[in-house]
């Protein structure tokens, strides 16, 4: 299926069009539905940050859905409160305004009551799962960005950048 085009504002505040404007041939983007959620978030942020320096060809974001109000909260912005305080956004985090009903019902998403983690590859939605990441989910999800730049490597009209970095 593929990722349903909307927009977004990120942490500096600046408009993106997703998928359009995401970093990376293969884009894991974590989705959150409510600030209780951070926790389940932060499972994956990590990891994610660590297949980052891995991975050149990767990219990763936290997507905060909110309803169609047009207003998000203050600390959904990166206002100071104490929970907040605790679990400010990060600068991959990427607000959405959206209906939520439909942005749901487009990614064959049931409800709101967790997370939901999408390995997006040219705007299309190639893996996914719910909730916080499990080892067995890291694998698999290590594999897919391995087996990528594999064949990207075997290809020789591939990009010379397109195996691990340096680091």
């Amino acid at each position: 299926m593929k990722f349903p085009t909307v927009s977004g504002r990120d942490t500096q505040g600046r408009r993106l069009t997703l998928p359009d404007d995401l970093d990376g041939e293969q884009t894991l983007l974590v989705v959150s539905f409510h600030q209780r959620q951070r926790s389940l978030v932060n499972s994956w942020r990590q990891f994610a940050a660590e297949l980052c320096e891995h991975f050149d060809h990767f990219g990763y974001y936290e997507l905060v859905v909110c309803g169609n109000g047009g207003m998000l909260p203050p600390q959904s912005m990166g206002g100071m409160s104490p929970t907040n305080a605790r679990q400010q956004t990060h600068d991959n985090t990427v607000f959405l305004s959206v209906d939520k009903q439909a942005f749901r019902r487009r990614l064959g998403i049931l409800g709101e009551q967790t997370i939901y983690a999408f390995l997006i590859e040219d705007e299309k939605v190639v893996r996914q799962a719910a909730g916080v990441l499990t080892p067995k989910t890291g694998e698999a999800l290590e594999s897919l960005l391995r087996s990528h730049r594999d064949e990207k490597n075997r290809n020789p009209g591939g990009s010379e950048h397109a195996g691990e970095s340096s680091s």
